[in-house]
């Protein structure tokens, strides 16, 4: 069994040594962690007949994001999917575990759309084609229960012919694999608040699931080698055993805020700011405690940023937080915070608590004029915003803005450009130099500096000039312990240790390459989903049913 160092707990409520235990609870399923692979593990679980608790260390159900998708295996080929898990696995570094890329797609449309319907989101959620989740609640287009929660946009699609983005291609030709990809919204409400819905729901169905919120797993009870279950910490400080008889399914998330763990398994994030919070790797020091093994260095990561201004990968100029040009601007934010590894840090105002005194990785600001509207359509990956739209995302130009988090939006309008340089905290004789510079390679239509394609070569010169300060943070880290397709946790030698499965974002290698692939919308959310049925329904013994 792996030894676990001071290090690697610090940060984490896991406890060692010996407890006293004030009460001790039987159930057939303990799943610890309330979030995007928690609740499916539980509420599938209950609705199978298990006896289920249902461990939370916050005081509610917690997930991040908008959106997350399935394979729609109705509207794909075989081929097409198996092309779609060959490509997925390049954009991963050749490095995916292939087996759960196919139980991913084999099992996600369930998943799916059991979520939906336990939230009560829809009875015209769309595939796509017209083809409806079974449901008898109401329409996605109308709010849900009267709290604003909708599924409200779809970036579904079809990955067929040639797929490209800015830096790869891969072929499908004839082949298809559909994915379903609804956006549950609009911001601030996310997955978590459709996530409390379906615990809601299921608690009505279901009397034999307990949530016990504020009440962390802190260590695992073992049986030899088997996980018989968790001791977890209620708020007054007193211990609770919950035995499991079935299994322990782990799915607390990933570890980003866990400082030394980021230092050993993730060094990549350490110098970025981090969206998330109480993400401290208790499910993995628990696994690794029952003698779970950690992928290889080299851990999946998951950086872009959506909140300051436009929403996509719009090519304008490009200047560091010291008002240097630094790249190839058509890379895009897929790869930007790779980028911005070797770029100035920046004391921002949203700077997490790790930062706010040295300051972080990941800032730079986008630079264009007022003559964006009329250059061509297609260089915009998802259409241009007008002006009219885009002040909302100006701090106080609207009183109040819809669908962004008003304490992160930093875009500005300026008649000149020296006062957009004071907005940004630009130096402006760098700015200004770096502006003519590229304004020069503008005229002659060849970037000499840097490469970008002529056609999305603009001059800054029209005003009012517009710059959005971008910041790069850590969205999530999506690697862990390594587990099999029915997310069975594996010890070093690769043997399923029995009782325990790591689910969502504690499991893996799903992924396995350093970058988290950014070829279809809703990725990893959806794997979360997937994976907590999948461990639910192999520990009841009715999985392929």
């Amino acid at each position: 069994m792996m030894e676990i160092s001071r290090e690697e707990i610090a940060g984490s409520v896991c406890v060692t040594g010996e407890i006293s235990i004030a009460e001790t609870k039987d159930y057939d399923i303990v799943v610890v962690g309330a979030g995007a692979a928690g609740v499916p593990a539980a509420g599938w679980a209950a609705e199978l007949g298990a006896k289920t608790a249902l461990l939370q260390k916050e005081i509610n159900v917690v997930s991040q994001g908008n959106c997350g998708s399935a394979i729609i295996k109705s509207r794909s080929t075989q081929a097409g999917i198996e092309k779609w898990i060959h490509h997925t696995n390049g954009l991963c570094d050749w490095r995916a575990d292939v087996k759960q890329l196919r139980a991913y797609a084999e099992h996600s449309e369930e998943a799916m759309i059991w979520l939906f319907n336990r939230a009560g989101m829809t009875k015209e959620t769309e595939y796509g084609d017209g083809s409806k989740v079974d449901s008898n609640t109401e329409s996605a287009k109308l709010l849900n229960d009267g709290d604003k929660l909708c599924a409200f946009i779809s970036t579904s699609g079809d990955f067929t012919g040639t797929w490209r983005d800015r830096e790869n291609s891969y072929e499908y030709g004839d082949d298809h694999c559909y994915f379903w990809a609804p956006w549950v919204g609009p911001k601030p409400l996310n997955v978590g608040n459709a996530l409390r819905k379906v615990v809601d729901r299921i608690k009505e169905s279901c009397p034999d699931l307990d949530v016990f919120y504020q009440t962390p797993g802190v260590k695992l009870v073992m049986d030899g080698r088997r996980v018989a279950g968790v001791i977890g910490k209620r708020a007054d400080g007193t211990y609770v055993q919950f035995n499991a008889s079935k299994a322990v399914i782990l799915a607390t998330g990933d570890y980003t805020n866990n400082k030394e763990m980021v230092k050993r398994w993730c060094p990549d994030i350490a110098e970025f700011d981090k969206k998330q919070f109480g993400k401290t790797g208790d499910g993995h020091i628990l696994a690794i405690s029952a003698g779970a093994k950690m992928e290889n260095l080299g851990h999946t990561k998951m950086m872009h940023d959506f909140d300051s201004a436009l929403m996509w990968e719009e090519p304008f100029l490009f200047l560091n937080m010291e008002g240097e040009r630094f790249t190839n601007e058509y890379t895009g934010f897929v790869y930007m915070g790779n980028i911005l590894k070797f770029q100035p840090s920046y004391k921002g105002s949203m700077a997490d608590e790790d930062h706010k005194e040295s300051g972080s990785k990941g800032w730079y600001c986008a630079i264009y004029d007022d003559s964006y509207m009329e250059w061509p359509a297609d260089e915009f990956e998802s259409g241009k915003v007008p002006p009219a739209v885009m002040e909302k995302f100006i701090p106080g130009a609207v009183e109040d803005p819809k669908g962004v988090f008003k304490n992160l939006i930093d875009l500005h309008r300026c008649d000149t450009l020296e006062e957009l340089a004071k907005e940004l905290d630009l130096p402006y004789a760098k700015m200004k130099a770096s502006i003519d510079r590229y304004n020069e390679m503008c005229e002659k239509g060849c970037d000499s500096d840097f490469g970008k394609p002529p056609k999305y070569l603009h001059k800054i010169e029209k005003a009012p000039f517009w710059g959005a300060r971008k910041h790069i943070r850590v969205s999530a880290e999506v690697s862990g312990v390594v587990i099999n397709e029915n997310a069975q946790a594996l010890d070093e030698n690769g043997e399923i240790i029995p009782g325990l499965y790591c689910a969502g974002n504690l499991g893996g290698p799903f992924y396995g390459g350093a970058d988290y692939p950014f070829h279809q919308t809703g990725l990893s959310l959806g794997r979360c989903y997937t994976f907590g049925m999948i461990a639910a329904k192999h520990a009841m013994g009715v999985l392929g049913d």
